[in-house]
């Protein structure tokens, strides 16, 4: 795992169980997902997934959560949500909000 998820990974532990907030930025777009976190794992590169956004290392964040859309909530599928980690250039903790930059995407969690 990479030496700059460190702090990420010690907030995740320190707040499993806990329900929290996913804001993820990407082109434009803002998608916000509230998560009872159960637990997370880091997973490395899958050569064998089906599509170059899965396949390389992510954190994976596993609880129950709905994705807020236009104002309705839509149950999380799989109640998984994926923070791929290729490109990653930005991941730390900041006045108890946890940042985490790519090439293509910023996420931000918070506590709820």
């Amino acid at each position: 795992m990479d030496k700059q998820l460190q702090s990420v990974t010690d907030w995740l532990n320190e707040n499993t169980n806990k329900a929290i907030r996913i804001k993820k930025e990407e082109q434009g777009d803002l998608d916000q997902v509230d998560l009872q976190l159960s637990q997370f794992e880091y997973r490395e590169h899958q050569p064998d997934a089906i599509d170059d956004y899965t396949n390389g290392s992510a954190l994976l964040l596993f609880g129950e959560g709905a994705v807020l859309n236009e104002g309705k909530r839509e149950a999380l599928p799989d109640n998984t949500f994926v923070i791929p980690l290729d490109g990653l250039n930005l991941a730390g903790v900041e006045n108890e909000i946890v940042v985490l930059g790519t090439d293509r995407a910023t996420y931000s969690l918070m506590l709820q």
